[in-house]
């Protein structure tokens, strides 16, 4: 699908939403861009834009790279690289229906932030699989951002998400 401009983010929002001009969606991609204190480039804004009003965007992958701190509650579909600074000890549960669900915590950090990353059911197995361990750069892939309960924003992988190893050598 290649990358999606700002002016393809626009157009999308403009063809799903006949009840908003272009002015009307410029202003409140500055208005974005205005409360993230210059953090958000025109594409990013309008991507979040776009997500804030239910405007699919999903089949465009978020180009540049989505840096951790641009991160906002209610976006779905992010991928994300960071390196793993921690990887937490998976949980099993039983849920109301007494079956069994399973999730693991990680924390990955980039230049911006530290993230946690959480993993549910047939996704803890990745952390096996892949070998994930301290120190390796992972993307994060098909998430979801929500508010955890401390407050920070957390990444979750559900059936949609993925995980990948891009570096196996732990850099000290």
């Amino acid at each position: 699908m290649g990358k999606m401009s700002f002016n393809e983010a626009i157009e999308r929002i403009l063809s799903l939403r006949q009840n908003l001009t272009r002015d009307k969606v410029l202003r409140m991609v500055e208005e974005k861009k205005r409360k993230a204190n210059g953090f958000f480039t025109n594409a990013a804004a309008a991507r979040v834009l776009a997500s804030e009003l239910g405007v699919e965007i999903e089949a465009m992958p978020f180009h540049p790279k989505v840096l951790i701190r641009d991160l906002v509650s209610g976006l779905n579909d992010v991928t994300v690289t960071g390196r793993v600074t921690s990887v937490y000890p998976l949980n099993t549960f039983i849920r109301p229906d007494l079956t069994e669900g399973k999730v693991a915590n990680l924390l990955i950090a980039d230049e911006t932030g530290i993230l946690k990353v959480v993993l549910w059911n047939e996704k803890t197995s990745v952390l096996e699989e892949e070998n994930v361990g301290q120190g390796q750069a992972i993307r994060v892939s098909h998430g979801y951002v929500r508010e955890g309960r401390s407050g920070r924003l957390e990444i979750h992988i559900g059936s949609k998400g993925s995980i990948k190893v891009l570096s196996s050598n732990a850099e000290e």
